[in-house]
């Protein structure tokens, strides 16, 4: 059995992206679920709480939208996928670069730091003080 954490109901209501093929939404959940199993040392046959079942599938829903959604510009006319955008208007100027504008999925490092912390997976950091003068 396939854990997923996100379902295309989720996605969509996260997202707002309709256009999406159900089947390629779908795809993209599984696939993501499994890049964070694999991220966090899961096996899938853990028992989330409830707050780690919201965030996984939060970030399980972010990284496919950035495959999925292609990036636009609001307000700036039909820029979507644009690497560049520049304007100008009564003196005043303003440009923008889009840094995933190839469509890559990828998670957020801070959800997935905040994950690891509830799974109890999280880094440790310790110091050892040598001894001095003995």
């Amino acid at each position: 059995m396939v854990v997923v954490y996100a379902t295309v109901a989720d996605y969509r209501l996260q997202t707002q992206d309709e256009a999406t093929s159900t089947e390629r939404v779908q795809s993209y959940l599984e696939e993501m679920s499994a890049e964070l199993r694999a991220e966090c040392g899961l096996d899938g046959t853990e028992a989330l709480t409830e707050d780690q079942a919201l965030l996984a599938k939060s970030i399980v829903c972010d990284a496919a939208s950035h495959a999925l959604k292609p990036p636009s510009l609001g307000g700036l006319g039909e820029i979507a996928g644009a690497t560049q955008a520049s304007f100008s208007a009564n003196g005043f100027t303003g440009s923008c670069t889009l840094a995933n504008a190839s469509g890559a999925a990828w998670f957020d490092k801070r959800k997935v730091a905040r994950f690891k912390r509830l799974l109890g997976k999280a880094p440790r950091i310790g110091t050892i003080m040598p001894a001095i003068g003995g």
